[in-house]
């Protein structure tokens, strides 16, 4: 079977310049039918102008998009048919609908624009409002809505008509935390109903969560791309989260000492005074191990024979991801000269785990 049978858009040599400055460069990408793959990058990375230019917001000024439409891949150009898009629905940045129209007119409005059958737009834009649970609310304006059911109707504002291929910006940013599991549960809720999901985000915890592969941009440029489980084996190191009965309010150092005393010998990497970290905010010590299951067992068993009062621990994926990007990222800095020592280093190290926020945000 030819693989590329599967491929729904391909981005070949894609780059985008303003001026002398290349917001995406280079870039090579596939997404599969059937898949969630997630483009994970800081602000600033080229994520929305990649989708911009999939949306024929913006021009290349280079390189070849191609699309499938009813099994024919097309040559995305400015002379292309605007009914090539009509397979893909986008949804760009935030949603920006007028504050006194309800869901019912703007969607019924979107269903028009993109081809809906007029005898089937009233029962279509009822669907797709029953699939976020907003049915109550299918008549109320959007200024009575939170920002979290303004993101869902932006979502299925993008699906209307239909389309196999959903193209989403940073859906999940400047929500609360039970509106990004939401939007979550609706995205995997679409790719079990067989659409292909193009997810842009900053936030990699929340896109490990549901993503079936992963692409890292950095300035422009594709520094990975593949399953989550095979970046997590790139980065050569698993983390395990510890949740203290009784954290140390004082001395953290010497506590974190005192961890390297119990557990150096036991996870399998080179010596290293960075492979135990604490976060202040959320008062948890990570420990960094090779992966070894054995090893993980090894290390819980010996902190608690140690009096170390463990009352939960677990192995996050997203900071695996994160350490891995981060690593990826500082050496594209290191490559462009952007960054020239240690210490610019970790200044842009710091800035970087600011922007790609975590579990906690």
């Amino acid at each position: 079977m030819n693989k590329k049978n599967d491929v729904l858009i391909e981005l070949k040599d894609l780059s985008k310049k303003f001026g002398d400055f290349y917001a995406v460069k280079n870039v090579n990408l596939e997404i599969k039918k059937g898949e969630i793959l997630g483009f994970l990058g800081p602000n600033g990375a080229g994520k929305s102008t990649t989708m911009k230019m999939i949306a024929r917001l913006l021009k290349p000024n280079s390189g070849e998009i191609w699309i499938k439409s009813n099994g024919t891949s097309t040559k995305l150009t400015s002379k292309t048919k605007d009914a090539l898009l009509d397979n893909v629905g986008f949804l760009i940045e935030n949603p920006a609908f007028y504050k006194g129209v309800s869901p019912r007119l703007i969607l019924s409005y979107f269903a028009k624009l993109k081809g809906v059958p007029r005898n089937k737009v009233k029962k279509r834009v009822e669907d797709v409002v029953s699939l976020v649970g907003l049915d109550d609310w299918i008549n109320k304006k959007f200024k009575t809505f939170s920002k979290g059911m303004r993101q869902k109707i932006g979502i299925v504002s993008a699906i209307v008509h239909d389309p196999e291929i959903v193209v989403l910006d940073e859906p999940l940013s400047g929500l609360d935390p039970r509106a990004r599991k939401e939007i979550r549960d609706l995205i995997l809720k679409l790719r079990k109903k067989g659409k292909t999901l193009f997810i842009s985000s900053h936030l990699l915890y929340e896109i490990s969560e549901i993503a079936d592969r992963v692409a890292m941009i950095s300035h422009g440029k594709i520094v990975a791309c593949d399953k989550i489980e095979n970046l997590e084996a790139r980065a050569k190191k698993s983390m395990i989260h510890l949740e203290l009965l009784e954290p140390p309010e004082k001395e953290i150092e010497l506590f974190i000492e005192k961890l390297h005393s119990i557990v150096d010998h036991l996870t399998g990497l080179e010596k290293d005074k960075n492979f135990i970290r604490y976060r202040p905010e959320s008062k948890i010590f990570q420990i960094l191990f090779d992966g070894d299951p054995y090893k993980q067992y090894e290390i819980i068993n010996r902190l608690l024979s140690n009096d170390i009062k463990v009352i939960e621990f677990s192995v996050p994926k997203a900071n695996l991801l994160e350490d891995l990007y981060l690593e990826l990222v500082l050496q594209s800095d290191e490559e462009q000269k952007i960054i020239g020592n240690q210490t610019d280093r970790k200044i842009a190290a710091k800035a970087l785990k600011s922007q790609l926020g975590d579990k906690n945000e």
